[in-house]
């Protein structure tokens, strides 16, 4: 069998008495907190972030079929600038500002060589079920700032603490471990990009933009990581950068490599306000930058590329299968003539309008669930003003073929102590590099599942 049906851990723990429970909930909590699993909003008050008790556990045979799609995906990801500079009509479906094209061309064109990449694909799979290949379904692509490469790690590691007696002894003859780090991920491929480069790698700035103090709490400790693998990493605002003598500088310190959490028009904005930055345009045209300007295409109008005919024909016919089973329909909405779900020409927003209990409707390049409208959840009226409202914006938006998501029945304290099994809704993340995946799990009890809107995480075991 290819995959673990989840009924015995779930049976063990509805036998487990209330109070044992209980306790393993709270030291799951105290783990959490002593490990920063906590979430900052926009006033900067810190949120604990909750960890699920269940974790979900692999085989090997999911993980292998997880890595060879996900990189498969990485890789057509990777041909966006080509196609970009290439093809108009591919400009129109991945629209980016003049500003962001002038950043990017400062660039210097890399078709070989490591992806200078820490990405994430969010999916929706039902893992425990025999049908978990169909069910499988990948949503959007982000490529810039990923989060929880530091919390994904931590939370499976604190529940396999906290669980892996249980798991051991419902599932005696199988051994464990956790999935790939995140972190290490990074840190192959800051070194996979310094050898590409022939540069030493001393030193790495992990820029973010200090100007938002909502969101994860990651740079601190992955800095912290880094420096125990040997490295001085900083976490500087890229405006803190400085150009000496054609090196990229922090104070007296030399930058090798630059690890970035900050999108190209946050950078735009800066100078807009009046800040120099030279110095990360010119980490930018020495290719010392990661993720690499080449991967701001992490858009989920990406989806459209790989789901319109008219584009499909610049992959292989392996990619084109690949996309056709594991990727929802999904078009830039805009005014235009396009090819349905079944392949019929229409006017697409008429045709968004009309189906709206099949669609979802997404801003193209926002983050953390934010203006996420789901058709079958709001009334005709609700979703013609989002349409509306879409089309004659400026944020851009993408309408995309709803799927499935998973459902959890998780244990959670009610009232701080009593036990309840709830139903929740959960994705998965994985994380991509040149190299490997990593892998994460998030649920919530609001179908737009995201951490940034009270959603929790669940732990990952793999399974030998």
């Amino acid at each position: 069998m290819d995959y673990l049906p989840d009924h015995q851990l779930t049976q063990a723990l509805r036998r487990m008495p209330s109070s044992e429970l209980s306790e393993r909930i709270q030291r799951l909590k105290r783990l959490g907190d002593a490990r920063g699993m906590r979430y900052f909003d926009d006033e900067g008050r810190a949120r604990r972030i909750e960890m699920a008790l269940k974790p979900w556990v692999i085989t090997q045979a999911q993980f292998r079929c997880f890595r060879n799609l996900v990189l498969e995906l990485a890789t057509c990801l990777a041909r966006f600038p080509e196609l970009f500079h290439a093809l108009p009509e591919v400009r129109s479906v991945l629209p980016l500002s003049e500003a962001q094209e002038r950043w990017m061309r400062l660039e210097p064109h890399s078709p070989r060589g490591p992806f200078a990449v820490l990405g994430r694909i969010d999916a929706t799979c039902l893992l425990a079920h025999p049908k978990w290949r169909s069910s499988l379904r990948f949503l959007e692509p982000n490529s810039v700032g990923v989060g929880g490469i530091y919390y994904a790690p931590t939370n499976s590691q604190s529940v396999a603490e906290v669980m892996g007696d249980v798991v051991n002894q419902i599932l005696p003859r199988r051994r464990f471990s956790l999935p790939p780090d995140p972190r290490n991920l990074l840190l192959a491929e800051l070194r996979a990009v310094t050898r590409s480069l022939r540069i030493p790698l001393k030193t790495v700035a992990l820029i973010e933009n200090t100007d938002y103090t909502s969101g994860m709490d990651e740079f601190g400790k992955l800095a912290a990581f880094l420096q125990r693998h040997g490295l001085k990493a900083l976490v500087v605002d890229p405006r803190r950068l400085t150009l000496r003598h054609g090196r990229v500088m922090h104070e007296n310190t030399r930058i090798d490599l630059i690890y970035r959490d900050c999108e190209l028009a946050e950078l735009i904005e800066m100078e807009q306000a009046g800040r120099r930055l030279s110095a990360m345009r010119q980490a930018f045209r020495e290719g010392r930058v990661v993720s690499a300007a080449r991967w701001e295409f992490d858009l989920k109008s990406a989806w459209e590329i790989f789901t319109s005919r008219p584009f499909t024909r610049y992959f292989t016919r392996h990619q084109q299968a690949l996309f056709r089973r594991y990727l929802p329909w999904t078009r830039l909405l805009r005014t235009a003539q396009v090819l349905d779900p079944s392949g019929r020409k229409v006017d697409l927003p008429a045709f968004a309008r009309r189906h709206k209990d099949q669609l979802v409707l997404k801003p193209n390049s926002l983050f953390g669930g934010e203006g996420v409208v789901l058709g079958s959840l709001v009334s005709q009226a609700q979703w013609d003003r989002a349409l509306a409202k879409a089309l004659s914006g400026r944020t851009r938006y993408v309408v995309q073929q709803a799927v499935s998501v998973s459902r959890e029945s998780l244990p959670r304290l009610v009232g701080g102590r009593r036990v309840q099994f709830a139903p929740a809704f959960s994705v998965c993340g994985f994380f991509f590099s040149s190299g490997g995946i990593g892998m994460a799990g998030r649920f919530s009890s609001d179908p737009v599942v995201n951490v940034s809107r009270g959603g929790g995480m669940i732990g990952v075991l793999k399974a030998a």
